[in-house]
């Protein structure tokens, strides 16, 4: 039997949290004792003590009895998250409208228009949906199109961000927006409707051509409105959901 040690038990609390940053403990996913003991080959003892640390950093929450919930962020936090993306995107943007290279914007043309083809793929699967009702079938349908709207929104601003000459910066956003920021924004896109994914579009396009022109001020700006914006329909999404 595996010894119980403080330092394993912080080894354990690690390796859950850095799932749970990596999205594969999702926001509201049930973490099971049993299924994480068998899951790490531990006894469910040290399993308990790093939930316990987890819930003492606020990253979990324990009902009494019950199992650990990975904590669902709440208004104001998705707010701060957002403020804060939108000014390190926004300098990237600044950034790359100087240093983004011919070859650079061809993958940001490209990605923009995979985006936009994931947009269509997503709006036909809702409408797919509501017109001849739920299935296993139409609903993953739907979802898989979800993520490839993610993915291809992930591609068009990390693209931006690598093009800022800034590996440091570059790097940031990517902790920002990764993980457990990332869960979240799936979360919300599966609530959007045609007007927010056109509206999104629309976004894409003014930056990219800010970047074209290499206009550093405007697409700064056409960022941190894009970001912003963003920011607000996810705040909303999550509040009426009656998540404070």
């Amino acid at each position: 039997m595996t010894k119980v040690t403080p330092k394993l038990i912080e080894e354990l609390a690690d390796r859950i949290h850095s799932k749970i940053l990596a999205g594969e403990y999702p926001p509201g996913a049930r973490l099971k004792q049993e299924i994480l003991a068998s899951e790490f080959d531990v006894s469910r003892t040290p399993i308990r003590e790093a939930l316990s640390r987890l819930e003492a950093k606020g990253i979990v929450s324990q009902a009494q009895r019950r199992s650990a919930v990975v904590r669902t962020p709440s208004s104001r936090e998705i707010s701060e998250m957002y403020r804060v993306r939108a000014e390190l995107e926004g300098l990237a943007a600044q950034l790359s409208a100087r240093w983004i290279t011919d070859h650079q914007l061809v993958e940001l043309r490209l990605a923009h228009d995979a985006f936009v083809e994931a947009v269509k793929e997503l709006r036909t699967a809702g409408s797919a949906d509501r017109s001849i009702g739920s299935s296993r079938k139409q609903e993953g349908r739907f979802e898989m199109a979800s993520h490839r709207w993610l993915e291809m929104n992930g591609t068009f601003h990390r693209t931006i961000a690598e093009s800022s000459n800034s590996r440091f910066l570059a790097r940031t956003i990517q902790e920002v927006t990764s993980g457990y920021a990332r869960s979240v924004m799936l979360s919300s896109a599966l609530g959007m409707n045609s007007f927010r994914m056109e509206t999104t579009v629309t976004q894409h396009e003014r930056i990219l051509k800010a970047l074209e022109e290499r206009e550093s001020a405007r697409a700064r700006r056409a960022m941190i409105e894009h970001v912003l914006e963003a920011g607000e329909f996810v705040f909303t999404s999550f509040a009426n959901h009656g998540r404070e």
